[in-house]
């Protein structure tokens, strides 16, 4: 009886163990890379499998993307610049068979490889290009890094470079030239101010130079019309009355030569007309 509870407790024991070597669980962020007797035979999607305990296993790949840290290096630049450069690399494996059989290590592979691409970008670029277009940096070591994790069945999602750090002397060698040029910027701008200031000032005085002329030009042309004017009145007025006057003068002139030394003439009643009319004017 006693031997029969024993046999049957080691054959649940062994069934256990069998469930446990038999059953597989593939998450669903996962793959599971079957073997039989050491070799490939299939990859297995999410879900549970069974399998041949002693004879199949299953390794199981993470199929997530993850972000690769590179360590912070010293680079140097084409124009003789020491730069410590960090970037960091997004990855994800598409492919859990060539991940397992084709590099040993895929993170330290990605994150040696992506060092390595970034130094040679950088040591054909100036200091100033590099500060000045990441960007282009990015794209170069995305695609390089791509070329060669493809066929570990690894995909390289994006590359940013996290800091580009130049030596200090240079950084305060570039903020003291900085400051220099806002300097001559703000001097550059109050001389223009000052220029366009002393501009329009003057521009005023000229304008208010060219509207006194204006003015003075039209008083004077205004006295002058006035001025005609009158003279053209008194003009008109001077022949009105002078040639009436013109013509009593010739009269007296020719009674005075005909009555001079006492002569006696008879003087026709027109004449002595024209006398007492001149004589009348002249009292007037």
């Amino acid at each position: 009886m006693n031997g029969l509870f024993v046999v049957s407790l080691l054959l649940i024991f062994l069934g256990f163990i069998i469930i446990f070597f038999t059953l597989v669980k593939v998450s669903p962020f996962e793959k599971g890379v079957k073997e039989r007797l050491s070799k490939y035979h299939s990859t297995l999607q999410a879900g549970w499998h069974i399998i041949i305990p002693f004879i199949e296993s299953v390794k199981k790949v993470d199929m997530r993307e993850r972000v690769i840290n590179t360590p912070a290096q010293n680079m140097i630049t084409s124009d003789n610049a020491a730069v410590l450069v960090d970037s960091v690399i997004f990855t994800q494996i598409y492919d859990a068979k060539s991940s397992t059989y084709e590099i040993q290590d895929p993170i330290l592979a990605v994150s040696s490889l992506g060092v390595t691409t970034l130094r040679g970008i950088i040591g054909t670029m100036t200091l100033d290009d590099i500060l000045g277009d990441r960007q282009k940096i990015n794209t170069y070591v995305q695609t390089n890094l791509a070329k060669e994790t493809d066929k570990w069945g690894i995909r390289i999602n994006k590359v940013e470079i996290q800091k580009i750090d130049p030596p200090k002397d240079l950084v305060d060698a570039m903020s003291k030239q900085k400051i220099a040029e806002q300097e001559k910027r703000a001097y550059v701008l109050t001389a223009e101010g000052k220029k366009q200031s002393y501009i329009i000032e003057a521009q005023g005085y000229k304008e208010k130079q060219i509207l006194e002329a204006q003015g003075q030009a039209e008083a004077i042309e205004r006295i002058a019309q006035a001025r005609a004017k009158e003279i053209e009145y008194e003009a008109s007025a001077a022949i009105a009355y002078f040639k009436d006057n013109a013509i009593l003068k010739e009269q007296l002139r020719v009674a005075q030569n005909s009555l001079k030394d006492n002569s006696k003439f008879v003087i026709d009643s027109d004449i002595v007309n024209t006398i007492k009319g001149a004589l009348s004017k002249i009292k007037i």
